[in-house]
């Protein structure tokens, strides 16, 4: 027997269908269309929600740090019964304190941020930083250099592509140094000027208006929560703590000298909100006055941007003083759409959109003047904002 077996040759017909028949191997060029528009459709159709569910995760963040901060702060406020100021001064033989009316300061010791500290579980942090000098010294500059995770908002970080949620430099306007990292949470220090020299008359009161004085500070006309050298004990928040701001948003400076989110350097835009309301031009949240914030080496700021108008069409606008201009007033700001998050003094947070009451004249006191006035006697109801 053979032990192969020979195989029938296929038929005609079978040869036929598989050497002659019609197949086709691939798309034609207006299938290979169609499928790319469908793509191309479903992506646009897929990417708004993807961007909205990307930004509803980074507002959830920059709530919480918001809550970690306020809840460090209550901490703080029950152990030493008082809310921490939003900066320390030196002050003279006469307590008048020194520097805080110029532009070229160094002699700031330490922030809000940097004594609420050991209530973040950062007391190691703590411990680095040299309290007996300035900030500004060079044994601080490691210290104030270190990066916070719970200070940055990634809204703003993600916004802004040239990294100044990071360390700036210094600049050719300041000795503060350099190594100074971004934050983007600010005290409510008053709606008066961090200032004991500027803008003192108001209302046709004198000393009223610089809120840095501590006769000013006094008035319940102007005093936030947390000023210069000054802060309330929960008992001065007559206006009561679920009505009045404690913390709020801050976006990073915009240039790498811009100051604005330094969360170790003392004033109005590093790290406190001064004369955001009715007195000044800084008022309400993301504030689009031309020349809204009053900060140092603004404008530098400009003419690295390539104008103020340009500072303006950004939502990070400053006053260009012909001389030095101090960190004396700011506003809140946030790379979210419509408004910024702030929290309350018991600690709750809230949402307030750019629309609310904001008032242009010192005549009157707006939704979000009362919000920010510890004690001005209206207390403002939840759902008027």
């Amino acid at each position: 027997m053979d032990e192969f077996v020979k195989q029938p040759a296929a038929d005609a017909s079978s040869k036929h269908r598989f050497t002659t028949g019609n197949w086709r191997h691939g798309f034609t060029l207006v299938e290979l269309l169609v499928v790319i528009t469908i793509i191309g459709i479903l992506i646009s159709l897929l990417l708004p929600a993807v961007q909205s569910a990307r930004e509803s995760a980074r507002r959830t963040q920059c709530s919480s740090n918001l809550k970690q901060l306020g809840l460090a702060v209550l901490h703080y406020t029950e152990h030493y019964g008082a809310y921490p100021p939003a900066s320390h001064w030196r002050v003279d033989a006469n307590g008048a304190i020194q520097d805080i009316n110029t532009q070229n300061n160094s002699e700031f010791r330490e922030t809000w941020v940097i004594m609420i500290l050991p209530f973040l579980e950062q007391q190691t942090l703590y411990d680095s930083f040299d309290l007996t000098q300035s900030i500004a010294a060079d044994v601080n500059r490691e210290a104030r250099g270190t990066e916070l995770a719970v200070m940055l908002c990634p809204s703003d970080a993600d916004a802004n592509q040239t990294k100044y949620s990071g360390r700036p430099t210094s600049n050719q306007n300041s000795n503060h140094g350099d190594n100074w990292a971004r934050g983007n949470y600010g005290a409510n220090g008053a709606v008066g000027f961090q200032s004991t020299t500027a803008h003192c008359t108001a209302y046709g009161v004198t000393d009223v208006g610089c809120a840095a004085k501590l006769i000013s500070w006094k008035d319940g006309r102007i005093r936030g929560v947390m000023g210069a050298n000054f802060s309330c004990k929960p008992a001065h928040i007559r206006d009561g703590a679920s009505n009045t701001f404690m913390l709020m948003e801050l976006r990073a400076g915009v240039v790498s000298f811009d100051c604005r989110g330094v969360w170790a350097l003392s004033g109005a835009g590093p790290s406190a909100c001064f004369a955001h309301g009715y007195l000044g031009d800084a008022g309400g949240p993301n504030s689009r006055k031309y020349s809204s914030d009053d900060i140092s080496a603004c404008g530098e700021i400009q003419d690295a941007v390539g104008s103020g108008d340009e500072l303006l069409r950004m939502g990070m606008s400053c006053y260009r003083d012909t001389g030095s201009c101090p960190n004396r007033q700011a506003s809140p700001r946030s790379s979210h759409q419509g408004g910024v998050f702030t929290c309350f003094c018991d600690g709750s947070i809230h949402w307030i959109g750019n629309h609310v009451e904001v008032s242009t004249t010192v005549t009157h006191a707006s939704i979000w003047d009362r919000l920010n006035l510890s004690a001005d006697g209206f207390p403002v109801p939840a759902d008027a904002y």
